[in-house]
């Protein structure tokens, strides 16, 4: 098991859009797919494993344990494009490791016909920020007036993306297909981060014309903004400590 794709069912779409978020920075990627699964009440068709994941396992509230898997899913709508959603706990740990996963997900790209690709990640600035914004980077440059449209900032300074959403947009590329990655601002330090998955999902909102209940949502926000307070005030104290220590210091020298 280098790579294994175990589906419980066929896929059943139509030239679907496909959506990845993985773990990753913020975990944004993976909290904005699962949201969209879950409030969407998308079909779970199948997992995909790899011995390139993390070497530990998740132990559930229940005490038993699970492997690192990534989730699939699928929606059929009747009047709106369909959807095959990948989300999960893990993404390879290996260069190598990554190119194979992200192979593996792309033939199930090609087995769905996929019409669209969108990637889903975070990028990390350092700084807490009001309003996050949400960068894109697309596979060709004529997609960049569609996308705009929809408030994602195509005019940034962002070099490089790390990891599986990255890869995949751009093995997409490789094969033709259209799509972009969206990149939710983060500070960086933390573990989630629920208001830029947020801004990402409203963006998803805009390009797939969904109307998504963000109530369950809202206040993990209220609760990740109180933690960045304090973590705000707490810097700020340690900034006027180091100021008085660094000024007694001098005092001493001179």
């Amino acid at each position: 098991m280098t790579v294994r794709l175990d589906m419980e069912k066929e896929l059943g779409t139509e030239n679907p859009v496909f959506i990845e978020g993985l773990a990753g920075i913020g975990h944004i990627g993976k909290t904005t797919v699962a949201y969209l699964a879950d409030h969407l009440e998308a079909d779970k068709v199948g997992e995909l494993y790899s011995h390139h994941f993390p070497p530990y396992t998740i132990v559930r509230d229940n005490k038993t344990v699970d492997l690192l898997k990534n989730n699939i899913y699928q929606l059929k709508r009747d009047d709106a494009r369909d959807l095959v959603l990948i989300e999960g706990n893990a993404q390879a740990s290996t260069p190598q490791g990554h190119y194979e996963v992200a192979e593996k997900i792309m033939e199930l790209v090609d087995e769905a016909e996929a019409s669209e690709i969108i990637t889903i990640g975070g990028y990390g600035t350092g700084d807490v920020v009001e309003e996050p914004d949400v960068f894109g980077a697309v596979t060709t440059e004529k997609l960049k007036d569609d996308y705009s449209e929809h408030g994602i900032n195509l005019d940034h300074d962002v070099g490089q993306i790390v990891g599986a959403s990255g890869l995949i947009l751009g093995l997409g590329h490789e094969r033709d297909y259209s799509g972009i990655c969206l990149l939710g601002e983060t500070p960086g330090f933390l573990l989630s981060d629920p208001k830029a998955t947020e801004a990402v999902l409203q963006s998803i909102e805009k390009i797939l014309d969904l109307d998504i209940d963000y109530s369950e949502l809202d206040e993990k926000v209220k609760e990740s903004q109180e933690v960045l307070k304090k973590l705000q005030n707490l810097k700020g104290k340690q900034g006027q400590d180091q100021e008085s220590q660094s000024q007694q210091d001098l005092g001493y020298i001179g």
